[in-house]
């Protein structure tokens, strides 16, 4: 059972960094206004993300507190379905992406 949490653990790792590596072209296609297809994918990576998340902790493979990370993704998926690209480029700058930074950073240091 180690070893699947161990590679799991591995794969949150790279969804991260890759989730990390997307933001940025994210929120400029969200200010600009441009085709929102990258969102969504981006915002389905997030999903499985997330899943893991609950996943690994339950297991005590990692320690990552959830309700802040939680109370963001509720915000940008209202403000996505209420179409505020502005606010949802904003949201993922600067309130998701430094938590993604510092899930990185949590699973590194595990």
């Amino acid at each position: 059972m180690d070893t699947l949490l161990i590679e799991l653990r591995d794969s949150l790792k790279q969804l991260t960094q890759n989730l990390l590596a997307r933001i940025d072209s994210v929120c400029m296609k969200c200010e600009s206004g441009d085709e929102m297809e990258s969102l969504t994918f981006w915002l389905e990576d997030l999903s499985m993300l997330t899943e893991t998340i609950i996943i690994l902790s339950r297991n005590n493979f990692i320690d990552f507190e959830m309700d802040l990370f939680n109370e963001k993704a509720d915000l940008l998926l209202d403000k996505v379905e209420e179409r505020d690209n502005l606010f949802v480029g904003d949201l993922l700058k600067y309130d998701i992406k430094p938590l993604l930074s510092y899930l990185d950073r949590c699973i590194t240091n595990d």
